[in-house]
């Protein structure tokens, strides 16, 4: 009854976003105008959480009558997991981006005044319910003769992280509905004149949860995944990282736009642009067309039908946005030292480097199509020689524009442009002095770009507070994000030219050294849990000045007969000590061994641009 229950909700929640999209679409061509009752949207989003709350409650109960917890939870999987596991498969995930979709929607609705917006918002919605109801019933029973416990969640989402990295994604990749709607809207209300003051606030909540969701994930991969790595140009983490370049982007658009009313064409296409790509990703994790461990479901036809969907927004996209071109500014003149100028550089290399990553994306599917199915495969060497180069001229040009003014380059004097590279040029032998051990070209060129941005935000901070005598006055949210970016520059240089590794057979009590750590093979044992079974390895390691233990492990899980490797790791802002175990020889075991220097600095950046993000948005009291 349950199931019925929450598939009859979703049912209403659709009803009522198609009916609100009919009746509105008849009402503006009589009226030029769209009509909303708050009693719609409530109603509307109760439909939606009482159907979400359904499917869990069958999670938590065993219901294997219903085929999509048959194939995602277990009798024995833990109640946090079982929790969890809705988002597990193609069907849930796409409930919970039902759900947050919503959320959004009653979130805007109760802080915006734009019923044209809502308007747009109801439409995306109408389709992707649709797209579950008549693709992916989360709901649909298995019946007569359910399986008895349950065929478990894939072991490799079994984890912590797991629960809540893909509801930030998630809640990030909903989110851009917000200014792609606030976009559209203001292509058909003129009276709209706020529009891109909300459309940039709306951009910072979706960036906030979307770098948040991307670290999240990426700090998952590194522990869970057992090869140490922290980013793999994965076609699905690409997928991810697209639409967040974009929404860096966007947002530094919408702030020219709402300041100087410039832009103003160019933001409404970088917000279809955001939301269309985060499409594209969905597309490649559901359509079966790559081969990734992030992917859910591999049904063509289901990703012929995304397809559809991202043209249907397509065409409706460019079909409004031709409809009326906005106005910019013409009396606004700015020079090559303004913050315009340098806004426009910072979109046009990061829309650079979103294509370039695309590209290489998509560029093996393209190849099998056209090839008659010949393999090809494109990695981190192409990832690393596009991108570097774009970032490190993003960087500094990111970190001398902090330090310019609207319009013009009054606040650029000589003697700041003198303090600025002069600082750069300390701060960069300071870390060279320090790490004398570990110069290159590669560490080089990161002290530079960290160098570039953090002295930008040094004298940005220092030249506000001396104009006005108050801390107020500075810009924290800013000062935070681009020191977070700063921090994780400096995190993923500092890891990818100092990290070492040993692969070796460790055989017990015979001890190998990695660097100033000596790794002893000591004991091992098996371990029988709920449900899995796992081989523990016990290492003792000695650094010169301290020691400890560290225990890998080899788990099997019986029901779903999978293996999975969960490594060992010394965490520690400096470096981390990571230990996994392969396959068991005789009287040994493969281990491979890494110390991955300040690599900690990569997900402590993350952390604090998404908390400098959030703090934008409450200082201006937008929620």
């Amino acid at each position: 009854m349950i199931p019925e229950l929450g598939f009859l909700f979703l049912i209403l929640g659709f009803s009522i976003s198609t009916f609100y999209i009919i009746f509105n679409t008849y009402h503006f061509y009589r009226f030029h105008n769209f009509l909303i009752s708050s009693e719609v949207v409530y109603l509307f989003f109760a439909a939606v959480l009482v159907s979400f709350i359904c499917l869990e409650l069958s999670f938590i109960l065993d219901d294997f009558s219903v085929l999509y917890v048959a194939n995602n939870s277990n009798e024995n999987l833990p109640t946090y997991f079982k929790f969890a596991a809705l988002w597990g498969g193609h069907e849930g995930s796409m409930l919970l981006y039902l759900l947050f979709l919503s959320l959004w929607i009653l979130v805007f609705f109760l802080n915006s005044k734009s019923n044209f917006a809502i308007y747009f918002l109801f439409i995306i919605f109408s389709l992707f319910s649709g797209f579950v109801i008549f693709t992916s019933n989360p709901f649909e029973r298995l019946l007569p003769f359910p399986p008895e416990g349950g065929l478990d969640l894939n072991p490799l989402l079994q984890d912590f992280a797991f629960t809540i990295h893909p509801p930030t994604l998630y809640l990030g990749y909903t989110a851009l509905t917000l200014p792609f709607a606030i976009a559209l809207a203001r292509c058909i209300d003129k009276g709209y004149t706020n529009w891109a003051h909300d459309l940039r606030n709306w951009s910072v909540l979706a960036w906030s949860f979307l770098t948040l969701g991307i670290a999240l994930g990426s700090w998952w991969a590194y522990y869970e995944l057992g090869w140490g790595g922290w980013w793999f140009w994965d076609p699905v983490e690409n997928s991810s990282l697209i639409p967040w370049l974009i929404a860096t982007a966007l947002i530094h658009s919408a702030i020219a736009t709402s300041k100087r009313n410039i832009f103003s064409n160019w933001t409404v296409l970088l917000s279809i642009g955001a939301i269309l790509s985060s499409y594209i990703g969905l597309f490649l994790v559901r359509s079966g067309i790559v081969t990734s461990v992030h992917t859910f479901a591999l049904d063509p036809e289901r990703g012929l039908i995304l397809l559809f969907i991202i043209i249907a927004v397509l065409l409706l996209s460019l079909g409004v946005f031709s409809r009326t071109k906005i106005q910019d500014n013409t009396n606004s003149n700015y020079s090559l030292l303004s913050k315009e100028f340098f806004f426009l550089i910072n979109n046009v290399l990061l829309i650079i480097l979103a294509l370039a990553i695309l590209f290489g994306t998509i560029y093996p599917i393209i190849y099998e199509i056209f090839s008659g199915g010949k393999d090809i495969s494109v990695g981190k060497p192409y990832f690393d020689s596009v991108t570097v180069p774009i970032a490190f001229i993003l960087a500094m040009f990111q970190g001398f524009g902090i330090l310019t003014s609207w319009s013009s380059s009054s606040q650029m004097n000589k003697a700041t442009i003198s303090f600025y590279f002069l600082g750069i040029i300390l701060l960069s032998g300071l870390l060279s002095f320090i790490f004398k051990n570990y110069i290159s070209f590669a560490i080089l060129l990161t002290y530079l770009m960290m160098g570039a941005i953090f002295i930008g935000l040094i004298i940005y901070s220092f030249l506000q507070y001396q104009q006005t005598k108050k801390i107020k006055s500075l810009n924290i949210s800013m000062l935070l994000s681009h020191f977070g970016i700063a921090t994780m520059i400096l995190g993923i240089g500092l890891v990818s030219s100092l990290q070492s590794q040993k692969e070796l057979i460790a055989f017990k009590d015979e001890p190998f050294q990695l660097g100033k750590y000596s790794i002893l093979f000591e004991s091992e044992s098996k371990n029988n849990s709920k449900n899995f079974i796992s081989d523990e390895v016990n290492f003792r390691v000695n650094d010169n000045q301290d020691k400890f233990n560290l225990m890998a492990e080899k788990r099997y899980y019986p029901v779903s007969k999978s293996v999975m490797t969960e490594a060992a790791i010394k965490p520690s802002i400096k470096e981390d000590l990571y230990i996994s175990i392969g396959d068991k020889v005789e009287n040994g075991w493969v281990v491979k061994a890494q110390v991955k220097p300040f690599i900690r600095l990569i997900w402590l950046g993350a952390l604090i641009m998404g908390i400098g993000g959030m703090f934008g948005i409450l200082s201006r009291k937008f929620l």
